[in-house]
């Protein structure tokens, strides 16, 4: 009878961690897709690797040679803040940046970029699968 109990105990124990990991994955893979800043703006595709999180500009029309580059780096999720913290890669500084990123919901992406003392908050929008698909998009 107390073997039972406890093996009981254990097994909805297993449920709960298992619900809460779970529950955690899908906050963590919020960010996965395909983000945009602005109108006319370079698409960045983030993406999970084993390192981490890593995201890649796979379209851009004003500036087709920075198609490929990697900008986010090295995100890690941070399950208890509920954000992402890594490096992005400024192109016209030629210079990485620490960096914060929330997804505050499952259209919106908010990055903070920290530069000695000064921080900057940026803005970027989903952009559906679909509308991906019509441009000249890299290689993934």
């Amino acid at each position: 009878m107390l073997f039972a109990s406890l093996a009981g105990l254990l097994f909805v124990g297993g449920l709960d961690t298992t619900a809460h990991a779970s529950g955690v994955a899908a906050k963590d893979s919020r960010i996965l897709g395909y983000w945009q800043r602005g109108e006319g703006e370079a698409v960045i595709l983030v993406t999970r690797h084993a390192e981490g999180y890593h995201g890649v500009i796979v379209s851009s029309e004003k500036r087709p040679e920075i198609v490929g580059v990697e900008v986010f780096r090295q995100l890690r999720y941070d399950a208890k803040a509920g954000t992402w913290h890594g490096r992005a890669y400024s192109i016209k500084r030629k210079r990485e940046v620490r960096i914060d990123i929330e997804v505050p919901n499952d259209e919106q992406l908010e990055l903070t970029a920290h530069v000695l003392i000064f921080s900057r908050r940026v803005q970027f929008k989903r952009i559906p699968d679909e509308d991906v698909a019509g441009r000249q998009v890299a290689e993934r």
